[in-house]
């Protein structure tokens, strides 16, 4: 004669050590985005484009940001664009994300909730930040509006 408890506790086994894991649970958001403000801005910010490969559609950025103090700093990439009736903006055309201070390498956080926001923090003595990065420019139709070509450059 057989025993055949041993199979059906093996069978069963698995639901047991399951059991004892803890069932996942939502953390709150926290909102680390500071709210708009109507201050006026330190500086001028400049920004350059080299548009020169159109074949490949990938445009280097170099971008300098004039800050007014140290500490925690958000830059957000454009959601809302003029012209469009909801959050437009394709964050997906951004590549090589890299900022840097006084030719210091700056760490930066992506925020957990809002994809567009970056924060950094300003080291003392900084008077600006280097945003360098790839716009990448749609090569097809498919990708979407074509906004360079070798005659004509929508910038």
């Amino acid at each position: 004669m057989r025993n055949h408890a041993l199979p059906i506790l093996f069978v069963l086994l698995p639901l047991f050590t399951q059991a004892q894991n803890s069932a996942p649970e939502a953390r709150p958001i926290v909102d680390t985005i500071p709210s708009a403000r109507d201050v006026a801005w330190p500086g001028v910010i400049t920004i350059s484009v080299d548009a020169s490969d159109v074949t490949r559609g990938i445009f280097p950025v170099s971008e300098t940001i004039p800050v007014g103090a140290a500490g925690p700093l958000t830059l957000l990439y454009p959601k809302w664009l003029p012209g469009y009736h909801s959050p437009f903006g394709k964050i997906t055309e951004l590549a090589g994300l890299k900022f840097s201070a006084g030719g210091r390498s700056l760490p930066w956080r992506r925020d957990p909730v809002d994809v567009f926001a970056f924060h950094i923090d300003v080291p003392a003595g900084t008077a600006s930040v280097e945003a360098q990065f790839q716009f990448l420019a749609p090569t097809d139709v498919s990708q979407g509006r074509i906004v360079t070509t070798p005659e004509m450059l929508n910038l």
